[in-house]
């Protein structure tokens, strides 16, 4: 009986002709079948890049090939390696948690040609379905000419060892033969990047070590439990920052590991455990270890292997499994770098900074109709605009702004007039004193004069690959005018608005994705790490800094002398800290056990800071007194539906949901003054955008139509007449509305003549 077998086996189709097609092949090995873990994997296919593969072994002009086994659902590949006469058989499952059925089998290179040959001859003398059969005759060519020029690979093997240690004792060890390889062929100048699972697979010695207690597994695969490692390094990290519990284990080919830390600052406790001779279970655990040690044994182990892979086989520097396990690893030490930094800057002279200082606003609820009867509407205009951009789409001083796909326009709120319209892409619009700023997605900045629409200026800027626009503009007294932009992936620039010059780049240490906070003198800075930075608007530098440990989410509130900015992490945990604005020092910081919205910023009403939170039943919020930090009330999530536009008012806050309902909380006890459930005829009428508007007394709620309430106590004085969904609304001095669908009409509405007594 020869030792291998390549066996097809007929199909469960019906029809007698297409029966090879869907045939089913098994490799067997000396009785074993290799690929029975794989499932039912189609025949004709695989065995014709069977046959192309061991020819090229047998020449010598591959030294390894990989063939896929098309099963349902997963993914599994038959790996063929060449040493010499033999061949080496693995079979393994790719994709995120790699499994591995068979590794290294080895057999006769003769022996797999003559089964792959017979397989061959089996199934050419069946009825093939049309174009398998030259498939199949040009496999079975390759492998008869293969064997009159016999050159198979020898496979060279090192034997390496990966030793790292950190600060605290703790050792990482593994030792193991690494493949020799030649440096990545270049052809016309560019190299070709693939995953290669089957180049990975590497069993070794692995110890873990802290002082005198040690764990040796005699057999593991080094780089799937790399892999593992730094999973449960990210969620040990993620886990400390929020101050979280954290209980993970993972099954590595037959070795186990997992982390388990208790909440606040503790220790992690970091178990290994392997099956030894006789069946039974080693396990070692270390329980006293510092998370950020084991964070850094972890990424610098991966990191090591990863470099012993490429010294020894330079191909492996375009392997891209091998290239994205050594970027984690290296961010990851990044951010347990910035974690431990101890850069924070507390600014000495405030006082230079103050004297710029922003005036305590809050939105009033007083005005012409907070006392005055109900409120009419009339119809202005209508206008068509294909494509709106609503993001562009504003009033600025005595213009209406309209953006769309194709074009800018500019019209006369009162009569719908076109006071100018140009050719333009979409892009981000931001209205300044000194013309209308466009943020192009390739760079461009180009500055469009108000009156007219002429170009007065184009400045080139690196583009911004994610996150859409952010910028900050400069138009106080005594400060330059400028527009502050987030400029490519980690640098701020400042654009003089007079001439479209740069005139100062402030460029962070690493990739982030900035979002910004203008406060006087000073512009906030955050970009999703855990540093809250500002800087001074006329020279960018640096005047103070706030590390944390969660990382600033860029939502921040200012009033004052006062900065509210949140820190959160993704395992829901978070935090607000109250900054003193012009020196950066931190006045109290109050923990928070639900994840905040993240995109709202906190809510300031009175004596209280309120912070809106969400999980899967929606929307809740958290009141915390401004002078201490305290929390004094809270609604759990679940208050409101998951899409909710917040207001704060003087001593309330109004949230306006999705669902239809409209809520009025009392800012210092978080008691529900009022609320209104709307009605709406179809899913469809929901807006797109639900910001409510305090304009001269009255509150504008965009629903399927637009409610107007009297804020102070939610009495309903008015509705405009719309057949257009609200999804965006602006509301003028005059308390004239403006309304935006998403379709591409515009409407404009102006308030009815009031009637007032005069004399009785």
């Amino acid at each position: 009986m020869p030792p291998v077998h390549v066996v097809l086996r007929p199909g469960r189709s019906s029809q007698a002709h297409l029966a090879p097609l869907g045939g089913l092949l098994d490799l067997v090995v000396d009785g074993v079948n290799l690929t029975a873990r794989a499932g039912e994997t189609q025949g004709l296919t695989l065995l014709a890049e069977l046959g192309h593969a061991a020819a090229a072994l047998r020449k010598g002009r591959l030294s390894r090939a990989t063939a896929q086994l098309c099963t349902d659902g997963d993914t599994w590949e038959l790996g063929l390696e060449s040493d010499g006469e033999d061949a080496l058989l693995s079979v393994f499952r790719s994709g995120p948690c790699p499994e591995v059925a068979v590794h290294e089998r080895r057999v006769r290179l003769s022996d797999l040609e003559e089964a792959l040959e017979q397989a061959l001859a089996t199934a050419l003398s069946s009825n093939l379905p049309p174009g398998h059969r030259g498939v199949l005759e040009a496999a079975r060519a390759q492998l008869e000419r293969s064997t009159k020029s016999a050159k198979p690979l020898p496979r060279n093997l090192v034997q390496d060892r990966v030793l790292i240690s950190t600060g605290s004792g703790l050792e990482m060890q593994a030792n193991a033969s690494f493949r020799i390889g030649d440096a990545p062929s270049v052809e016309g100048g560019s190299s070709v990047e693939r995953a290669d699972l089957h180049a990975l697979l590497l069993p070794g010695r692995f110890k873990v070590a802290l002082g005198r207690r040690s764990i040796t597994v005699g057999r593991a695969h080094l780089f799937l439990l790399a892999e593992r490692l730094l999973w449960l390094a990210e969620d040990a990290l993620e886990s400390w920052q929020a101050a979280r519990p954290l209980f993970r284990r993972l099954q590595v080919e037959g070795l186990r590991i997992g982390v388990r830390r208790g909440p606040g600052d503790g220790p992690v406790a970091f178990t290994v455990a392997t099956t030894v001779e006789g069946g039974t279970e080693k396990t070692l655990t270390l329980s006293d270890l510092d998370t950020a040690d084991f964070v850094e044994a972890a990424a610098l182990f991966a990191q090591a292997l990863g470099e012993r892979f490429v010294e020894h086989d330079a191909r492996q520097s375009n392997n891209l499994r091998l290239g994205v396990l050594r970027e984690t690893a290296r961010i990851l030490r990044d951010r347990l770098a910035e974690l431990r930094l101890d850069d924070g800057v507390t600014n000495r002279e405030p006082e230079s900074y103050k004297s710029y200082g922003l005036p305590v606003v809050t939105a009033r609820v007083d005005g012409t109709w907070s006392e005055a009867g109900s409120m009419r509407f009339v119809p202005r205009w209508v206008a068509a605009v294909p494509h709106v951009d609503l993001r562009s789409t504003f009033l600025f001083h005595d213009r209406l702004i309209v953006g769309s796909a194709r074009e800018v326009a500019s019209l006369v709120p009162s009569t719908g007039e076109i006071a100018w319209r140009i050719q333009s892409d979409r892009a981000a619009t931001v209205a300044t004193p000194l013309g209308l700023a466009r943020l192009h997605a390739d760079g461009r900045m180009r500055l469009h004069d108000l009156a007219s629409g002429e170009v007065r200026s184009v400045t080139r800027l690196t583009p911004r690959a994610g996150g859409g626009a952010a910028g900050a503009l400069v138009n106080s007294p005594g400060l330059p005018r400028m527009l502050l932009v987030a400029e490519g992936d980690r640098a701020i620039t400042a654009v003089d608005l007079a001439t479209g010059d740069v005139r100062w780049r402030h460029k962070a240490s690493r990739p982030a994705n900035f979002r910004l906070r203008r406060a006087g003198r000073l512009v906030l800075v955050s970009g999703g790490d855990s540093a809250l930075s500002a800087l001074d608007v006329t020279t960018g530098e640096v005047v103070w800094r706030v590390r944390d440990r969660l990382p600033f989410s860029g939502d921040i509130a200012v009033a004052g002398d006062s900065a509210f900015a949140l820190s959160t992490s993704a395992v829901g945990a978070a935090r607000i800290h109250h900054i003193h604005l012009w020196s950066g020092e931190t006045l109290w910081t109050s923990f928070i056990d639900e994840q905040p919205v993240f995109g709202q910023g906190p809510l300031l009403a009175g004596s209280r800071v309120i912070v809106a939170t969400r999980d899967r039943r929606g929307v809740g919020a958290l009141g915390f007194d401004v002078a201490t930090g305290q929390q004094v009330w809270d609604h759990e999530p679940g208050l409101s539906a998951s899409a909710t536009a917040w207001l704060a008012l003087e001593d309330s806050v109004v949230a306006n949901s999705a669902s239809g309902t409209l809520i009025c909380l009392d800012a210092q006890d978080g008691s529900v003054r009022y609320n209104h459930v709307f009605s709406r005829q179809v899913e469809a009428d929901q807006p797109r955008r639900l910001e409510p508007i305090l304009q001269n007394g009255a509150l504008f709620v965009p629903q399927h139509q637009v409610q107007v309430l009297r804020p102070k106590d939610g009495e309903l004085i008015g509705s405009v007449p719309c057949d257009l969904i609200p999804d965006l609304i602006r509301v003028d001095e005059s308390c004239n509305v403006y309304i935006a669908e998403e379709s591409g009409h515009l409407a404009a509405y102006s308030v009815a003549p009031k009637l007032r007594l005069v004399s009785s």
